[in-house]
């Protein structure tokens, strides 16, 4: 048997631990995309009801003017 170059050895070495944070990466990413920060809830209605009042008169020229 013989023993692979030591450059060839690195490099899978490197390309098995980029796989691994990739993954780790995606799985950490989806839990995060799931949590939402406490209060939220409360204030999810407001802000909203906030963004309509900002740019829903946006939305209603434009389709009008058009």
């Amino acid at each position: 048997h013989k023993f692979p170059k030591e450059e060839a050895v690195y490099k899978l070495l490197y390309l098995e631990s980029e796989r691994q944070a990739a993954s780790r990466s995606e799985h950490l990413a989806g839990r995060w995309a799931e949590r939402k920060l406490k209060g939220f809830s409360e204030v999810k209605e407001v802000l909203e009801k906030m963004l309509q009042e900002r740019y829903a008169p946006r939305t209603q020229t434009l389709t009008h003017n058009s």
